[in-house]
């Protein structure tokens, strides 16, 4: 796996879940330098409404892009229209019904809510105005997950940096110039939200890589999308619900100060989830393409470094925390009784973040390894059971310090249950935390090898290649099909598509026994433009019978290969051989 690319991708969405979380820590800030500890309170009350709207844009964006990306990799183009169009419809229709159905009864929610007299007024203006043009937060995460698919990664940064920029300065305005009050804050979030996501999906319908709106609704794609975006969808729709219950719970111990406290607790966790959520949503598109190759090493290895990236990220942010926690709760404007509430909620917090790492990047990778189900179990016991059990059964004895506690109890609950379920995957086959298939990696033999987009590299990786396969008891027949062939669709590859004469490009031969069947397996993936050399020649074939008379390897692969698969998502191209031996 080239270490550079999980690079790019990973630093493209932590930089992109900066920009996201940033619009919401400074919208917090704003409201306790500008309203007092009133306004964070009133942040905490109508921070549901943000969440609500999330599960909306996670369950169609997150779900539509994982079905996008299925279409492509069967180079079914106009199914992956189709998911980006239902995914854009259901992303509005479920915005409106949520906007319908909330405003009658506005009131009366935010009293659900946690919402107490003195700071109703202030929250029903803030959340009357975000209800409506909440579809600017769930339509964002459509082009924040579909322009990976095209590998847009420096335009992802782009707008999502623009959009907090363009978030505070709106806030600032409203506030200070057209005197609008806490409500400011709300207006600038929606249109900030509104106008990067109408500019991400503009450019998602231009390019060479261009989604089509469609008019054809299809109702198994629609429940197969949203399927595939529940993992994600339920952890905001339980951070919703135990945004409620916790707003209860505290408002009945501290009333306004544990509120206050409640936000900054909030903030400093939307502040880790850039690290944490960028790095799980940078590593998912890789470990959903390795795991279906079968490249359970590479797997491996993008875990590994994803673990130490957090580890590292994580700790210094926890370390901040523990040393300064009376100045970040200042920041927060913040003073007397609310600041050493807010403090001493920063710094119990602060034990939390460490065992975080482990669990967000095991939610996302059992979900992209297709144990959607495991994913949920783990998601419902970290963000909801097992924080607010605790909540409550501590705060009855040690009042609010017992309510943060909770978060890292919460936090180790998944290692916890993996420990326990383990040995149940384990009698089925899979090995690991990561629940790895390696009856490939055990029982058959494979090369793997990255070489730079160069003819003499090529050339030079390929006696290597030849040694593995003499070394395996190939046969001469298949030694030579499978040098010559990956030599020929390298240097295509090498040829036609590396634009970059630093790029780098990945093989991979596997021997395997499957159901009886002695198989070879040649894979090769690049970045760089989209190009199949087996289709190129193919074409070239058509049109002139004697055109391979000089890609002798590559007219053997059209010849004799039982399976061949070609596909490009997230920037990333992938070409599969699949050839039984006699």
């Amino acid at each position: 796996m080239d270490t550079s690319l999980l690079a790019r991708h990973v630093g493209t969405s932590i930089l992109a879940m900066l920009g996201a979380m940033t619009g919401s820590l400074a919208n917090s800030a704003l409201a306790g330098i500008f309203f007092d500890a009133a306004g964070l309170a009133v942040m905490s009350v109508v921070l549901p409404f943000y969440f609500l709207f999330s599960v909306i844009g996670s369950l169609v964006g997150v779900g539509g892009a994982t079905a996008a990306a299925y279409a492509l990799g069967r180079d079914d183009t106009a199914g992956a229209n189709n998911a980006f169009s239902i995914s854009v419809c259901l992303c509005m229709f479920f915005s409106l019904l949520l906007g319908l159905g909330c405003s009658p009864y506005l009131s009366d929610v935010l009293y659900i809510f946690g919402a107490t007299e003195e700071i109703h007024a202030a929250a029903y203006e803030y959340a009357l105005v975000y209800i409506w043009g909440g579809f600017g937060t769930a339509l964002f995460y459509l082009p924040f997950n579909f322009l990976r698919l095209s590998g847009q990664l420096r335009l992802i940064i782009g707008l999502f940096l623009g959009m907090a920029v363009l978030n505070i300065l709106l806030d600032l305005f409203f506030i200070q110039v057209v005197k609008l009050g806490i409500a400011g804050i709300a207006l600038g979030t929606v249109i900030a939200s509104i106008l990067t996501a109408l500019l991400g999906i503009f450019a998602l319908l231009r390019g060479e890589a261009a989604f089509r709106f469609v008019r054809q609704w299809n109702l198994p794609l629609a429940l197969q999308l949203m399927r595939l975006g529940s993992p994600a969808a339920a952890n905001n729709l339980l951070t919703f619900f135990r945004l409620i219950l916790m707003n209860r719970l505290i408002l009945a111990l501290a009333g306004a100060t544990g509120l206050a406290a409640f936000s900054v607790v909030t903030a400093l966790e939307n502040f880790s989830l850039i690290i944490l959520s960028g790095l799980a949503q940078g590593t998912t598109p890789f470990i959903s393409v390795l795991t279906r190759e079968q490249d359970t090493l590479s797997v491996r290895h993008i875990e590994r470094n994803a673990h130490i990236i957090g580890f590292v990220l994580i700790g210094l942010m926890t370390a901040i925390i523990s040393f300064f926690p009376t100045e970040i709760a200042a920041l927060f404007g913040l003073a007397g009784m609310e600041l050493t509430a807010a403090a001493e909620a920063a710094y119990i917090f602060a034990f939390s973040l460490l065992p975080s790492v482990c669990c967000y990047l095991m939610f996302f990778y059992y979900q992209a390894a297709g144990f959607t189900t495991l994913a949920n179990v783990l998601v419902f016991s970290r963000t909801f059971l097992f924080i607010l059990l605790p909540a409550w059964l501590l705060s009855d004895s040690y009042g609010l310090p017992g309510v943060w506690w909770s978060f890292t109890i919460a936090s180790l609950s998944p290692l916890f249950l993996m420990l326990t379920i383990k040995p149940f995957f384990a009698r089925r086959g899979y090995a690991g935390f990561l629940l790895q298939d390696l009856t490939a990696e055990r029982t058959g033999k494979y090369l793997s090898f990255a070489v730079k987009a160069d003819t003499a590299s090529i050339i030079s990786k390929m006696d290597e290649l030849e040694d593995f396969c003499s070394q395996n008891s190939l046969t001469s027949k298949e030694t030579m099909l499978v040098r010559m062939s990956m030599e020929e669709m390298l240097l295509s590859i090498k040829e036609h598509a590396c634009m970059d004469s630093k790029a780098v490009l990945e093989g991979r031969v596997l021997l395997m026994k499957k159901f009886s069947k002695n198989t070879i397996i040649l894979r090769i993936r690049s970045t760089g433009k989209m190009f199949n050399p087996l289709e190129y020649y193919r074409n070239l074939q058509n049109k002139d019978p004697l055109a391979l008379q000089d890609a002798l390897g590559i007219a053997m692969v059209l010849r004799f290969a039982d399976e061949i698969h070609y596909k490009t998502t997230f920037g990333i191209n992938n070409l599969m051989v699949k050839i039984q031996r006699k």
